[in-house]
Order: structure tokens, then sequence, then C-alpha cells
């Protein structure tokens, strides 16, 4: 089982997405359910590091949970302890742009 350690940029992400779950929904509940998966998907993540493949740019692996609302980003170093690095996580219903730089809010008008 690899050993997990999370960086500054993922915990200050995990913030982010944590603030825009309670400013969309103001529910505890909600929050809990969040912590509840996102723990689900960590111990996953320790007991099967490999599973998803290297991106093939970047190096780093991801996977998603929640039915793909968020997703985990993580970098596997393999070692006589093998470590995974919690690199970023993302929330699907954000813009995202440091990971998506081409995303955009789609806007719309109201015909009356």
């Amino acid at each position: 089982m690899a050993k997990i350690k999370a960086t500054k940029n993922y915990l200050k992400r995990l913030t982010k997405i944590e603030d825009f779950i309670f400013e969309q929904t103001s529910s505890i509940e909600e929050l809990q359910k969040f912590h509840a998966e996102h723990d689900r998907i960590i111990e996953f993540i320790k007991q099967n590091p490999t599973t998803p493949a290297p991106h093939p740019n970047t190096g780093d692996q991801s996977w998603p949970f929640s039915n793909g609302r968020y997703r985990l980003f993580f970098k596997l170093v393999k070692g006589d302890e093998d470590t995974v690095y919690l690199l970023d996580a993302i929330d699907n219903r954000m813009v995202n742009i440091e990971v998506y730089p081409d995303n955009s809010m789609p806007s719309y008008e109201i015909d009356h």
C-alpha cells in the first residue's frame, strides 16, 4: 500500500472546492458527502496507485469520483515505500481555468 502526501496546492484546491460546495448548497451534509467520497477515493488510490495510466504529456495520473463530478490528480513515486503525491483536485461544476484554460462559462439570453 502506498503512502499518501498532500501538496500545498492540493490542500489549497481542496479548500476552494469545500467553499464552492458550501456556497452553492449551504449544506453541511453536502460537505460531509464530499469528504466521504474523497476519503473513499484516497483509500482506493493508496491500494491501487498504478491503476490510472500516467498522462502522456504531464506524467501525472488522475481519477474521477462522485459520478465524475470531481477529479483527483496525483503522481506516484516508486521507492522503498511507494509515495503518492496528491497534486490537484477539481470540481467539474467550477470553471477550473488553471487546469482547463480553454474553459468558459456558457451564457445565454432568455427570450420573452
